[in-house]
């Protein structure tokens, strides 16, 4: 990216004011200190008219309940700012770095920056790498625009936080996800800031220099329901009808399952609240006048997708059950496509009914796991958060079976997995409930992973296990399941880097060792592209022959590289591109292949995450019934 091409595209960013991706801030008292001189906005203008809704009211003021920065200088930082940044946040901004609220495009280096932030918009590449935090001070309710445009092939992400919350992914006020491989810049909107002390944090995959442009504006007049708190629908009342005509083109908050998870152009969203004083199960339903369909999420901070609750529909009509809420305050964000969808009537409803208690599946050791290849399932809706598993960042429920181990040779093969497409699974199983784990934490940590299997050697007949399953879904369920499996001890495999000498796994699967230093490019795996960073990976090559229908499970370690793991089919080395199954990362730098295959050849390629990723690895491959 060009320096010309990149100050025009954040000057259009810029200066498109419903061009941005864009979120509204959670109204907050002034956190300013006593030097800044703070001024309300414009008043908004009397809400529209509003059809069968005698209960819908204008959105309430919001009391003062943020606690001011610390007054004190930064003692954190640097008192200097080579960067155009600092490395950490910052104890009282602006600090050493110029506020960017004088709307100054600047570059950010982050040469000597190490990663210490992690956004909760952050992908799996993005996260990798380093981050910087800039000051931002509002001395009026302002709209703020943000854009950052990444370096080349380089993937940027920009969070804004109140000062004194500063890298809590929680406490975000807005974040966005960008990159330039596919001609995208990071641009963002949040709207009636409250006057006060910020910061913006940019983190980025590869560590290039990021341009960064901030421009401050006086709020502009919104209508209630078009931003935080929301209109009030009483529980159990009359439904309420919205007409979001006049409401903003854009989203302000978005949903998790709406538009790839982010607020996009082209989409626009509205704002109810619902109060309940008793725990109750909730019941959410929402019409539409058009055909498009809708996004529906509910959080207990009104706009906060980082805090919501597990679960995120769509639909037309849409709805929602929350199973035994608590007491207290709750925001549900309904998002659509506003290019496709013209008309702009919504009508909610919220309706309760005596709580749903929690199931056995959510205490440990919770209940008896089912029978070899057998699933038992737990729904998420019901489960509680339970205790944190190290390997699954920002866990949402646990799920607890027990397992007595069966008589027999041969080794445990354990599985948990998440029915929710954007949900990841990760497990643990124990000795115990207390104490000391008796094995590792199998998950993504800062990756993405579904479903995640782990082989327990060794399990003497009748020991009696506990299997600690957790989701950071929305929704959906947790499963687990299990089966024996041959012992298997690992075979050094060498010479294997062209088809003609090929390595042949037994048809009940093995752990294999060996080293891809020596392998040439001998295959290209669908997932090794110049935008997964990953092309011109170089591995080595097994084979593996189905004589009837099985599942197969093929994971890829090493301690030296960035693996990358693909299995494919067909007659021929190394296989059809079309249909294969390919991973970068499902462990974190740990690799993943699972499907359900038909009788025939297959081809596993074992390599880096490109060319120069490479070393000593482990394959471990599971046959088992579909």
């Amino acid at each position: 990216m060009n320096a010309r091409w990149t100050t025009l595209a954040l000057t259009a960013a810029i200066a498109a004011l419903g061009c941005a991706s864009e979120i509204t801030a959670v109204p907050r008292a002034d956190a300013a200190a006593s030097d800044i001189a703070a001024s309300d906005g414009p008043a908004a203008p009397d809400a529209p008219d509003v059809v069968d809704a005698p209960d819908v009211v204008d959105a309430p003021d919001v009391p003062a309940d943020v606690p001011a920065p610390r007054d004190l200088p930064p003692d954190d930082v640097d008192q200097a700012c080579p960067n155009n940044a600092t490395d950490r946040c910052l104890s009282f901004p602006p600090g050493p770095c110029a506020d960017l609220s004088d709307g100054r495009e600047r570059v950010v280096s982050f040469a000597g920056f190490r990663q210490d932030h992690a956004p909760s918009c952050a992908g799996a590449m993005t996260s990798a790498g380093p981050d910087a935090v800039l000051p931002l001070i509002i001395t009026q309710t302002s709209d703020v625009n943000i854009a950052a445009a990444p370096g080349p092939s380089d993937a940027v992400v920009v969070a804004l936080h109140a000062a004194d919350q500063c890298g809590d992914a929680r406490q975000e006020i807005l974040c966005v996800n960008g990159s330039s491989a596919i001609g995208a810049i990071a641009t963002a909107r949040a709207s009636s800031l409250p006057p006060g002390r910020y910061t913006i944090t940019v983190a980025t995959a590869r560590g290039l220099d990021v341009r960064l442009q901030t421009q401050v504006t006086a709020a502009r007049p919104r209508l209630p329901g078009d931003l935080c708190p929301g209109i009030p629908v009483t529980a159990d009342g009359p439904a309420v009808t919205l007409d979001t005509s006049r409401f903003a083109t854009y989203s302000d908050y978005g949903t998790t399952c709406g538009y790839f998870s982010t607020r996009a152009l082209g989409w626009a969203d509205a704002v109810f609240s619902y109060t309940l004083t008793e725990a109750r199960d909730v019941r959410i339903d929402v019409e539409g006048s058009a055909a498009e369909e809708l996004f529906l999420e509910v959080s207990p901070v009104c706009g906060s997708t980082s805090q919501a609750v597990p679960g995120c529909d769509s639909g037309l009509p849409v709805g929602r059950t929350l199973r035994n809420q608590r007491p207290g305050t709750y925001y549900f964000t309904v998002e659509h496509d506003f290019e496709v969808r013209p008309a702009h009537t919504l009508t909610a409803r919220v309706t309760t009914s005596a709580p749903t208690l929690p199931g056995p599946s959510s205490r440990c050791p919770g209940e008896p796991i089912a029978a070899e290849a057998g699933t038992s399932s737990a729904d998420v809706d019901v489960l509680t958060p339970g205790p944190t598993l190290a390997c699954l960042p920002r866990q949402r429920a646990s799920a607890f079976w027990t397992l007595t181990a069966p008589g027999g040779d041969g080794d445990l093969l354990v599985n948990v997995a998440s029915s929710a497409l954007r949900g990841d699974a990760a497990l643990q199983v124990r000795d115990a409930c207390e104490g000391e784990p008796g094995f590792g934490c199998v998950g993504p940590e800062d990756r993405a992973a579904r479903s995640v299997w782990t082989r327990l050697r060794g399990i003497e007949a009748g020991r009696r296990l506990v299997v600690h399953a957790a989701t950071n879904a929305s929704g959906g369920a947790l499963t687990a399941r299990w089966f024996r499996v041959p012992a298997a001890t690992p075979t050094e495999v060498t010479g294997n880097v062209t088809c003609a000498s090929v390595a042949r796994i037994p048809p009940e699967g093995g752990v294999f060792t060996g080293s891809t230093a020596d392998a040439t490019a001998v295959a290209a795996p669908p997932c090794a592209t110049t935008m997964s960073g990953c092309a011109g990976a170089r591995g080595v090559l097994y084979r593996l022959d189905l004589p009837a229908r099985r599942r197969v499970v093929a994971i890829e370690r090493s301690g030296d590289f960035d693996t990358l793991l693909s299995l494919s089919g067909g007659m021929n080395c190394p296989g059809r591109s079309f249909g294969a199954i390919c991973n970068d990362d499902w462990y974190s730098t740990d690799s993943q292949v699972e499907g359900v295959l038909d009788p025939g050849t297959y081809w596993i390629f074992v390599g880096g995450c490109g060319p120069a990723q490479a070393g000593r690895y482990t394959l471990e491959v599971s046959v088992l019934p579909p």
